[in-house]
């Protein structure tokens, strides 16, 4: 080949080595440029990972966390969780078996007891109980709300028998903001610090018991407080037509807790027959005192047309004779003091008594009476373990009399 022609072949090889090496060029800048990409991808998703992970720690920092009580705040708003698990034995005399019923002592219960009959024996753990509570700062104050249930449902739903299955139950649901409070909750005629405590889930007779719907107004003082309300009537039949109104005042003072108030009720008789109505009042006192060290004192007095507010219900709200309503006035007394034999063990003794005034008749109840004695340790915290003497004493109108005893053992856990 001659030699001019080998020249152009070479060059010919050459430039086209040359444009190879510029297509490589090209694919490895093409190359890079895709790793960029990618490593650009890369560090987009490992940021919006920490980003997410940022805001998932901010949501359980900022809208619910745990409060130094152990309740749950979720954004502003406290939510708790409550109640406590209580498990009781009771033994009665006198051939108490009211079957679902028989741990809750009432007037008409103890007309059930037979003094022929043997002793009897209750296992349960209905009074057990759950809760829910919300506060929340609203409108430049608190807005609470609070809902309770227990195991006393209808006795028509409860079993005993395999599943000991048992209905639930509402005790509290309210709502309050600053000085007011609408809702179920105890009746502001009841004095909760005038209670004592013992472990029957039947109050002692003397004592003022009632939970109902009621609108109510607390107005603050240095010295205490002063409340009203307007509260749900009842009278046993469905003839009310005017909210019972009560008035209380609250003393307390580093000396002791003193409260009275009143409740005013009407009572109204409309059918085909009759028609009549009737005003009627009652009064309550209580005072409690730290005496000693860590001893306290509980005193309660009560009187007037205190019907289903007392003894729960032993006494009639009013009676109707010649198509005339004529109003039932009753009284009641406890006294109930506590002592820590140390910081862990303590013992209450509690007595009341209650008595018909006026306008009783045939088996009408004349006088109840109660009796508790009681000895609680609480080994751990929030814990109770309790034994506790009980007795009863309820005289009728018409002489009959109607007795029971009762030991009665618990524990408790409040959580």
């Amino acid at each position: 080949m001659p030699i001019a022609a080998e020249a152009q072949t070479s060059m010919q090889e050459l430039n086209d080595l040359k444009a190879q090496i510029e297509q490589l060029k090209a694919q490895q800048q093409a190359a890079m440029q895709l790793v960029e990409q990618q490593q650009a991808q890369i560090d987009n998703l490992i940021n919006q990972q920490a980003s997410m992970q940022q805001d998932v720690a901010d949501v359980s920092e900022n809208v619910v966390k745990r409060t130094e009580s152990g309740d749950f705040l979720v954004g502003d708003t406290t939510v708790s969780f409550g109640g406590y698990i209580k498990a009781q034995a009771a033994f009665s005399d006198n051939g108490l078996s009211d079957g679902k019923a028989n741990e809750t002592v009432t007037a008409g219960l103890l007309r059930a007891t037979d003094d022929d009959a043997d002793n009897r024996v209750s296992f349960s753990a209905r009074e057990t109980r759950l809760s829910f509570g919300t506060s929340t700062p609203l409108g430049g104050d608190t807005m609470k709300t609070y809902i309770e249930t227990d195991f006393y449902g209808a006795d028509d739903e409860a079993n005993e028998f395999v599943s000991h299955s048992y209905a639930p139950r509402l005790r509290h649901a309210y709502l309050s903001w600053g000085n007011w409070l609408a809702g179920q909750y105890w009746s502001t005629f009841m004095d909760l610090k005038g209670l004592g405590e013992i472990d029957a889930f039947s109050t002692h007779t003397g004592s003022i018991f009632v939970r109902q719907p009621q609108l109510r107004y607390t107005y603050p003082l240095d010295w205490g407080s002063l409340q009203f309300a307007v509260e749900n009537p009842e009278d046993g039949d469905d003839d009310q037509d005017t909210p019972d109104m009560v008035a209380r005042v609250n003393v307390d003072q580093e000396w002791g807790h003193v409260s009275a108030a009143t409740v005013v009720r009407r009572f109204s008789l409309d059918d085909a027959e009759d028609d009549d109505s009737r005003w009627g009042a009652g009064y309550s006192l209580t005072g409690r005192f730290p005496v000693f060290e860590k001893d306290d004192l509980m005193l309660q007095a009560n009187y007037g047309n205190l019907g289903r507010y007392m003894a729960l219900g032993a006494y009639p709200n009013a009676k109707v004779e010649d198509g005339q309503i004529k109003m039932v006035e009753s009284w009641g007394a406890s006294a109930i003091y506590r002592h820590y034999w140390t910081d862990t063990l303590r013992s209450s003794i509690a007595y009341s008594a209650t008595e018909l005034d006026s306008n009783g008749t045939g088996d009408d109840t004349d006088s109840y009476d109660s009796f508790f004695l009681n000895l609680m340790w609480s080994p751990f915290a929030n814990t109770t373990l309790s034994a506790e003497y009980q007795r009863y004493d309820l005289d009728e109108v018409d002489g009959d009399t109607f007795d029971l005893d009762r030991v009665q053992f618990s524990a408790k856990y409040d959580f």
